[in-house]
């Protein structure tokens, strides 16, 4: 075996930083915890570069004592606790003193602070763990921490920062939660000069109004009671009120947002009978309890927690919820008045989070000139007259004149594309097709019989037709010649930054789909036109499935999301079982089929049984 060492504090403290400052949002976190630990009512933060070259943190909180200054940087240093009982009753956020030695360790910081005793202020510079002098500062009461250049001397770690804007979109949900948690203290957020978020003090209906707007608040239930000891307050979602994914929960345990499986699973539990696949219910709550009945030292950043008894937090958190989703008598002594009209009063004006409306949209000045003039598509209908022709064409020759101009050069393409698939059509239909196969006739209405050597097969109209549909629609968007749908007014779809994130990722996805969408303003979107054989595409749902989906589609193709839609479009247009079919039409789809009898419709289901001669005549006792 080795020899021990005994690391230095350099290493150390490294290490500590790979526990505690995971990323910017990290930084974030454990800085404002302490500004809220320190009494601030007035916080502050600014961030550049997702948060890579420059963190700020200020409050007006209680500051920090000049002879108190340096041990700031040490390990385990913490003015929250000071002996081991401690430990079992903890009410800050923050408690072991590992934050700032960790985060300086691997970054350039700066700690600017006046007490309200003393009358100037001072700071003190740490670079890598290198701690300097304090010296003079002309700070105002309170705190300043600022944080460049992170993991500057940690290359390893730097490599797997996420880019900046998904930094700072990570940045921008933990404010969220530590807003919402803190609906007394007035939030400012600016990132790379813009301010993006700000509360100002006025409580939890003013903090969810500013972050979420208006119109989220009135689809709500506020709620406030206590039982089995614990105390549960704050708003959720009416039953209809859901959400494509769980980053619109936020549950606050005792002044600190967590992430809990009980608590979560308790809640999700209640809306049960009311959700459906790939929903999630909206809330923000707050739960009281005895620090003694709750361990928030689980983890280094303490976003989860443990319970004394889960039962009894799970029984509780479901009994009310479904009270109250229910409707049973005891929601009465539940839910509270939501008459919260929001006034701005004149010494801090309320942002208001814009909605605009599709009448608004009218008149709205925007990127790019909306469509007023369109006509309304036609639903279409797959017959086997036309069955071979391109989709993409639309019937509209009585109001062609008005659009001409309008779509000239969209026509040409497709006029280009229509000869191309018609040059390569003719050349397949040149083709020697197998003719090997006898058509025996149609039965029951549903099925084909054919004949081919000592072996019959029996064709499911409906299932093959769906599949040729299904694989013409794949193909149009794998070769990138989906002919698209201009709206007449576009569909928003309003996010939160994670989801803006991770859409502004996937446009180019989007369009080569075909769908024509664009950033309308900060965290809204406009779809202006989607492909044309997904004309009457619930945008909505199709949207909620998209973002329900994030995590998982950061790996695959987003066009992979829209199988479900095609398939479900090829099953309606297809021709259905109960059909009598002409020869003409059977003709028609045998040819398109191309005698290839070995495909499943998108569903899974065969298209084909095949029964050999041996099968019948062993039915008929010929052979045993």
């Amino acid at each position: 075996m080795k020899r021990i060492n005994v690391l230095d504090k350099s290493v150390y403290n490294r290490i500590a930083a790979g526990e505690v400052v995971e990323r910017p949002f990290s930084v974030v976190k454990e800085l404002v915890e302490n500004s809220i630990d320190a009494g601030a009512d007035e916080i502050t933060v600014t961030i550049e570069d997702g948060g890579k070259n420059l963190i700020r943190v200020s409050d007006n909180g209680s500051g920090i004592h000049k002879d108190d200054l340096k041990k700031v940087f040490l390990p385990h240093a913490t003015s929250k606790i000071s002996e081991a009982k401690d430990l079992d009753k903890i009410i800050t956020l923050g408690f072991r003193g590992e934050a700032l030695a960790s985060i300086s360790a691997i970054s350039k910081t700066l700690v600017s602070a006046k007490t309200e005793e003393s009358e100037i202020g001072y700071e003190i510079y740490c670079e890598g763990g290198e701690i300097g002098e304090v010296d003079v500062s002309p700070v105002e009461k309170g705190t300043v921490v600022t944080v460049k250049d992170l993991f500057y001397n940690t290359p390893a770690r730097a490599k797997f920062l996420k880019p900046s804007k998904n930094e700072e979109a990570d940045i921008t949900n933990i404010l969220t939660r530590l807003m919402l948690a803190n609906p007394q203290i007035a939030f400012k957020y600016v990132a790379n000069g813009k301010t993006v978020l700000q509360t100002y003090g006025g409580g939890l209906d003013e903090a969810i109004i500013e972050i979420y707007g208006y119109e989220t608040i009135s689809d709500c239930i506020k709620i406030e009671t206590e039982k089995n000891g614990i105390y549960i307050s704050g708003y959720i979602g009416h039953y209809y009120f859901t959400k494509p994914n769980r980053t619109y929960q936020t549950v606050i345990l005792n002044g600190r947002y967590v992430v809990n499986n009980t608590v979560s699973s308790a809640i999700h539990n209640a809306y049960s009978n009311y959700l459906m696949k790939r929903k999630y219910p909206f809330y923000v709550l707050n739960i009281e309890m005895l620090a003694e009945t709750v361990d928030v030292n689980v983890h280094p950043n303490k976003t989860d927690v443990r319970f004394v008894d889960n039962q009894v937090v799970y029984g509780t958190l479901f009994s009310v919820i479904s009270s109250v989703l229910d409707g049973a008598p005891q929601a009465l002594d539940i839910v509270k008045s939501n008459s919260y009209i929001p006034v701005e009063p004149s010494n801090k004006p309320i942002v208001k989070k814009t909605v605009v409306s599709p009448d608004e949209l009218k008149t709205v000045s925007c990127e790019r000139p909306f469509v007023t003039s369109f006509p309304q598509a036609k639903k279409q209908t797959f017959t086997f007259a036309d069955i071979e022709k391109d989709i993409s064409k639309t019937e509209n020759s009585e109001k062609k004149s008005s659009v001409d101009d309008i779509f000239a050069e969209n026509k040409r393409y497709i006029e280009e594309l229509e000869a191309e698939k018609n040059a390569v059509k003719a050349q397949q239909e040149e083709l020697d097709i197998d003719l090997d196969f006898k058509l025996i006739g149609q039965v029951l209405s549903t099925y084909l019989i054919l004949e081919k050597g000592s072996d019959v097969y029996f064709i499911d109209q409906h299932a093959a037709h769906e599949r040729l549909l299904y694989d013409k629609f794949i193909a149009e968007i794998k070769t990138g010649s989906v002919a698209d749908q201009p709206m007449i007014i576009p569909h928003l779809v309003h996010t939160n930054e994670k989801e803006s994130e991770f859409l502004l990722s996937k446009f180019q996805d989007f369009r080569n789909m075909g769908i024509d969408i664009v950033e309308y303003e900060d965290n809204i979107f406009a779809v202006y036109a989607v492909p044309l054989t997904l004309w009457d595409i619930d945008l909505k749902k199709f949207f909620d499935d998209v973002l329900s989906d994030m995590n998982a589609l950061k790996s695959i193709e987003i066009s992979d999301l829209l199988r479900e839609k095609l398939s479900q479009k090829a099953c309606k247009a297809a021709i259905k079982a109960g059909k009598v079919l002409s020869g003409d039409e059977i003709d028609i789809l045998l040819k398109m089929l191309k005698n290839d009898v070995t495909l499943r419709c998108p569903h899974g289901r065969p298209i084909t049984v095949k029964i050999s001669r041996t099968e019948i005549d062993k039915w008929f006792k010929r052979i045993v």
